[in-house]
């Protein structure tokens, strides 16, 4: 089923307007098209197309058959173009139709192609009796009688053997190009080229041929300039004495051919002109996609072109106005051949109730650096490196939101407490400035989190590095000590409208930078990126695509995928019989946490005992689950959050036989009684065949208006005991004294460490192991035992977030009571000893991380 529709048998006085109204209350219309001739005659059909199938499915059922005005519509299904199905032309309008043929055959022999000549049409001769005005006109050009004159022009029409035989006396001896040449007849015999270079005034004249006979005269006539010619051709079938002209373009000699060679000539054009397309295509790689609804999203195309090949970048051309898609976008492809296989099979094609036009993108614009080499001199490291980091600036490793630069901390810090930034550095106690600046650091981290805060952002999103990011939020850093909002608002506003700008308002050194659309974004992130920005480059991150709480299904499906997350299931009014087998499963197992790669669906039956009333669907579900085959299970993504279980369950179940399917849901924190899809969910079949055929064949099915997303999911047959989490026990975490703390630079002493972590409470004891071999050098990692929970929590959530020494970033985490140096060295010791215990352990361990590994890799 598409989701455009063609609408017959429409009343003659039909208009756009009329007909959006018929059809609006079955969905949101992404076209409507009503067909007419070239005269602007209502050809009394139109299309219709809708944004899901679902709508346009329910338009076909409702309105086929039904009556608009006294009208009895007929309303079919669109073919995409190209179809092999696609009913064949009848209309005479249509030129692969036979009626078109017979009514245009007799102008093709006579080389009368469409808009060879200006279409001609007889006058009224009743009227031009009867009408004054002309008759006057008649007796001043010396004519008494009207009959006369129509008798000398049909002496023009009524013999044509004759005007041929003039016109072949007149064309002979002449050769090459004759576009700017047109053939005069009915003239009259005494007509001179005079009296026709002052009819065609002020059209001027290069070249003029005439040829006459005892009653009638024809001439050949060149002209200079091709809007001469066009403006000649509008005064067809005028009078000159008395005669009426028909004037006509000249007809190449290769145009006397027959329809059957025109139609074989055509042929070969199009398939020429279609290998020229592939090859274009082949070597830019890129697509340029036209007649797309308004309400694309650069997301629609990522996901409709995704299965052909891997796609470079998708850019979407939005009106700035309006903030909404212009109708055409750019896809493109890593590999130029999967740009070929996306124009083959989706030029054409129907989408969101539209036809797609794809034609080749030109090649991306590049520009050159002009420093690039001045004369025979290169360019300089610093120059180079800087190139080469402002490329980059979109990689996901450089990442890190809360960065801050350790010159704009200490002046920011300084002009707060009103001091000279050397007196903020110096110590009269002997305290380091490393340590100094470090803490200044973590005091201003802790404020701009609170303003972020404080203003609807939601923190939590940057700690999914896997997470979708947003396309229009922005986020700068390494912002110098005194930059203002408007200061950032006016430069990112040269590339397009900024809705806000969240800046700390007492010396913030991160903003964050909201703009309009995604194009201008894109272009201010490029032009910024690791510019610099008064004395020092401007750092630049694309946020998170929930950064202001906005809970997306990509962003649930990324963050499902990549951090293993298993949400609660809320509770539904009326529990399936599946729903209470996995219930009572959670409460027998107990599992405090549960890591999967995969959210698990429910749809596979643990072997409980039921009760006596369902002891015959148990036994029937106990053979069904061990009929089930491993890797039978495939993972749909890109749901929308209005589709069911029910709407999943019946477009699979049409085509194949399946076990169950299910949407994964949440608990909603605005209302614990409903549930909130989460943008995915879990099809159960039970063949692996059927499995992977279905992700061939349904792979990009619209869905409720979503392009579907299918992969086999690799670990929902896994045993229980592999679906728990090696996780810190329930007094790690925050309920211990001990940090772990790594990345110390090393250069960093035991006095400093200390000395950094006694700010937020009184340690009791710091460890850091020391290289073998070595006095003085440690490992860059120890432990931090403070004298209370509190004091190390407050030092945790303090220095977790950013908080930099000697340029390293301290990662922290909770570590076990009885994690010492000493004991790690007995741990070792016995891992490398040659036990078989050990070997025994280290082997499953291997094992279990290459099928981690494995499972990361597949998807």
């Amino acid at each position: 089923m598409t989701t455009r529709l063609i609408v017959k048998s429409l009343p003659s006085n039909c208009t756009e307007a009329s007909l959006r109204s018929f059809f609006k209350k079955y969905g949101t219309l992404s076209d409507c098209t009503l067909k007419y001739t070239k005269e602007g005659k209502f050809r009394k059909f139109a299309f219709v197309g809708f944004d899901s199938e679902e709508n346009a499915k329910k338009a076909l059922q409702e309105t086929n058959q039904s009556y608009m005005g006294s009208a009895r519509l007929q309303v079919e299904e669109c073919k995409p173009f190209g179809d092999a199905n696609k009913p064949r032309a009848w209309s005479q309008y249509s030129k692969d139709s036979s009626a078109y043929k017979r009514k245009h055959g007799n102008e093709r022999q006579n080389g009368q192609d469409d808009g060879d000549t200006v279409k001609s049409s007889e006058p009224n001769k009743k009227k031009e009796k009867i009408d004054p005005e002309y008759r006057e006109f008649l007796e001043a050009q010396g004519v008494k009688n009207e009959e006369t004159v129509f008798q000398k022009a049909k002496v023009t029409t009524e013999n044509p053997i004759e005007n041929d035989d003039l016109v072949k006396l007149l064309l002979e001896g002449i050769t090459g190009d004759t576009k700017l040449s047109l053939l005069f007849t009915g003239l009259p015999s005494s007509i001179k080229q005079k009296n026709l270079k002052e009819w065609l005034s002020p059209v001027r004249i290069k070249a003029m041929k005439i040829v006459t006979n005892e009653t009638t005269a024809a001439a050949f006539v060149t002209f200079n300039r091709p809007p001469d010619v066009r403006r000649v051709l509008q005064r067809n079938q005028e009078y000159i004495g008395g005669y009426r002209l028909t004037i006509s373009k000249v007809k190449p000699e290769e145009e006397e051919d027959g329809a059957q060679g025109q139609e074989e000539v055509e042929t070969v054009s199009r398939e020429s002109e279609e290998a020229k397309i592939r090859e274009q295509i082949l070597e830019t790689g890129r697509l340029f996609v036209r007649n797309l609804p308004f309400t694309t999203k650069e997301e629609d195309l990522h996901f409709l072109f995704k299965k052909f090949g891997e796609i470079a970048e998708t850019q979407v051309i939005v009106d700035k106005k309006t903030g909404m898609c212009k109708g055409f976008a750019i896809v493109d492809f890593v590999f130029p051949e999967s740009a070929v296989a996306a124009y083959s099979s989706s030029d054409g094609k129907i989408f969101k109730g539209r036809m797609l036009h794809i034609i080749p993108g030109s090649e991306k614009r590049e520009k050159h650096d002009k420093e690039k080499t001045v004369g025979n001199e290169k360019t300089s490291y610093k120059k180079e490196k800087m190139a080469k980091l402002k490329a980059n600036a979109g990689k996901t490793h450089s990442w890190n939101a809360l960065f801050l630069g350790p010159n704009a901390i200490a002046d920011t810090l300084a002009e707060k407490l009103g001091v000279e930034k050397g007196e903020l550095l110096n110590s009269e106690n002997g305290e380091s400035a490393g340590v100094r600046l470090a803490l200044a650091e973590t005091r201003l981290v802790r404020e701009t989190r609170e303003f972020f805060l404080a203003n609807g952002v939601c923190l939590d999103a940057f700690s999914r590095p896997a997470a979708k990011r947003s396309d229009t939020v922005i986020i700068t850093k390494n912002l110098p000590a005194g930059v203002e909002a408007e200061e950032l608002e006016r430069m990112f506003g040269k590339f397009g409208e900024v809705e806000k700008v969240l800046m700390p308002p007492e010396g913030g050194i991160s903003a964050i930078v909201v703009m309009s659309n995604a194009v201008d974004a894109k272009k201010a992130f490029k032009a910024l990126a690791y510019s610099r920005f008064r004395t020092q480059p401007l750092y630049l991150e694309w946020a998170p695509g929930d950064v202001f709480g906005e809970e997306k299904k990509a962003d649930a499906t990324e963050h499902a995928e990549s951090e293993n997350i298993q949400e609660p299931e809320p509770k539904a009014k009326k529990k399936t019989y599946e729903e209470k087998k996995a219930e009572k499963r959670k409460q027998k197992e107990e599992i405090d946490d549960v890591d999967v790669e995969e959210p698990q669906s429910s749809s596979v039956d643990p072997k409980v005992e039921e009760e006596e009333e369902n002891k015959p669907e148990n036994a029937e579900d106990a053979e069904e689950d061990e009929a089930l085959e491993p890797g039978a299970t495939v993972f749909v993504k890109n749901l929308s959050f209005e589709t069911t279980d029910e709407n999943l369950a019946k477009l699979f179940g049409k085509k194949y036989r399946i076990k169950s399917a299910q949407v994964s849901k949440k608990l909603n924190p605005a209302d614990p009684g409903k549930s909130l899809s989460m943008g995915f969910g879990f099809v159960q079949f039970y063949t692996q065949e059927e499995a992977k055929r279905a992700i061939k064949e349904m792979q990009g099915e619209l869905l409720n208006g979503h392009c579907l997303e299918l992969k086999i999911s690799n670990r929902e047959l896994i045993d229980k005991e592999a679906l728990k989490r090696k996780t810190i026990t329930a007094t790690g975490q925050g309920k211990c004294t001990k940090l772990l703390v790594r990345n110390i630079p090393f250069q960093a002493s035991i006095r400093e460490i200390e000395s950094l972590f006694s700010s937020f409470g009184e340690v009791k004891s710091i460890r850091i192991p020391k290289k073998v071999g070595t006095r003085d050098q440690h490992r860059g990692f120890g432990f931090v035992d403070f004298i209370s929970i509190q004091e190390a929590k407050r030092a945790f959530e303090a220095l977790v977030h950013s908080t930099h020494i000697y340029g390293r970033r301290l990662v922290l985490e909770w570590a076990k009571n009885d994690d010492s140096v000493e004991e790690m060295r007995e741990k070792t010791a016995e891992k490398f000893s040659g036990g078989r215990a050990a070997n025994r352990k280290q082997k499953k361990r291997m094992e279990a991380i290459e099928k981690d590994l494995a499972v990361i890799d597949d998807d």
